[in-house]
């Protein structure tokens, strides 16, 4: 980490002067930024000091979670666990962009942006807290979508970002298609540091075909360099999880909970797969629909040792039908989007443009926040995400910067 002058001071080394806002919160680092030229290529741009603030909040646990809303030429940023959730103007910071934008993954507070996903599809990433931007070369996808006819549709089925650590390289999946005659899909795969594409090549026992299962969130959940998603093979009952090692480039299968009940009280329509921060460390998590004893509930498993089946165990569970008199009608549609091992969870309800907090303590009955109206004029919403607040970038390494117009 470069410290070289900051700031004339009598009183203070350069070196303190770093430490100290090395342990500020985002909010007020990002305001003294503007103090001088050094200190703004400090904060926003030298990547040491980047990583530094990280870890330190990170062992500190004072990282700051936000949830990104993606509607029509608007991505809105929302505190999830504020008192005042439901209150549009005290919960929301509004990112307007040009273009229609949705979401791809999120990793380390940069997220994936495909911006003008109607007709274009051109992906870049983008740091929300500090706006430090990044247009990315195109897919094969993507210029197969601007060769084709603009009314033949088009549309990214499974995404995730991720980042590998051995290789300082920040990885986007896609799984695509093109509905044009005849229909092209593509998976492919993006690396920073060669900031090129390149298609997956699937081998004989990976599942390109039962890959999109009626499941809802496309984007995978980042755990151990993977991304991973729920999935139920052809043919076969059991669900399980499938996991995209982002270091090897190739798929795994991660085991699902082994719980008691018949298999057809599962909805799988409303399983989800998430991450969870559990001592220290991050644990994947699922969600689980069941139907017991004629009552609906949602239960959430988390595994604490990764890969182990006999390791699940579930955190907590919730019955939804009185989530549904809460909030004032059927909880058809919904998806988790933010879990916490103590038991908050905010739901989307995809096909009433809401967002819903739950606070589920053990036994006792769930309390619902005042469901949060996401359309505000804005159009459907698209897609929502969980992201920390950093200061990362991504080196040039020829990358094409975005244009200022597409952001503001």
């Amino acid at each position: 980490m470069s410290t070289k002058k900051l700031h004339h001071n009598r009183y203070l080394p350069e070196e303190i002067i770093v430490q100290i806002l090395c342990r500020l919160p985002m909010k007020p680092l990002i305001r003294f930024s503007s103090v001088s030229k050094r200190w703004r290529y400090l904060i926003i741009k030298d990547p040491q000091f980047a990583q530094s603030h990280f870890k330190l909040a990170s062992d500190r646990k004072t990282l700051t979670q936000r949830l990104l809303i993606s509607t029509d030429y608007q991505i809105r940023s929302l505190d999830p666990e504020t008192p005042s959730f439901a209150d549009n103007n005290s919960s929301l910071n509004n990112l307007t962009f040009a273009h229609f934008s949705n979401l791809v993954g999120c990793c380390n507070g940069l997220v994936c942006v495909d911006v003008d996903g109607y007709e274009k599809h051109d992906l870049s990433l983008w740091n929300p807290s500090t706006g430090f931007k990044r247009k990315l070369p195109d897919s094969d996808f993507a210029c197969a979508v601007k060769n084709v006819s603009r009314f033949a549709e088009s549309d990214i089925g499974r995404s995730g970002l991720g980042y590998v650590s051995s290789t300082d390289d920040y990885k986007i999946f896609i799984d695509a298609d093109v509905y044009s005659k005849p229909l092209q899909t593509f998976m492919e795969i993006y690396s920073s540091r060669l900031n090129s594409w390149k298609p997956i090549q699937v081998r004989e026992h990976d599942p390109p075909c039962s890959f999109r299962s009626p499941t809802t969130s496309s984007m995978g959940a980042l755990l151990n360099e993977a991304l991973h998603w729920f999935y139920r093979k052809v043919g076969e009952e059991e669900p399980t999880i499938l996991a995209f090692d982002l270091a090897k480039e190739e798929f795994r299968e991660v085991p699902f909970p082994t719980f008691d009940g018949d298999a057809d009280d599962v909805d799988v329509h409303y399983m989800g797969v998430q991450v969870v921060s559990r001592g220290g460390g991050e644990c994947l998590c699922v969600s689980i629909a069941r139907r017991r004893g004629g009552v609906n509930f949602m239960e959430f498993w988390v595994m604490r040792e990764y890969g182990v089946r006999e390791s699940w165990t579930m955190l907590f569970k919730f019955n939804t039908d009185h989530v549904s008199e809460a909030v004032g009608g059927n909880l058809h549609g919904y998806e988790a989007i933010f879990v916490t091992e103590g038991g908050t969870v905010v739901f989307r309800l995809r096909f009433r443009d809401r967002l819903v907090r739950i606070e589920c303590r053990r036994e006792a009955e769930p309390v619902c926040s005042t469901p949060f109206n996401v359309n505000d004029g804005d159009g459907p919403v698209y897609n929502v995400i969980a992201y920390n607040e950093t200061l990362f970038s991504v080196p040039k390494l020829g990358l094409h910067e975005m244009n200022e117009a597409d952001v503001s």
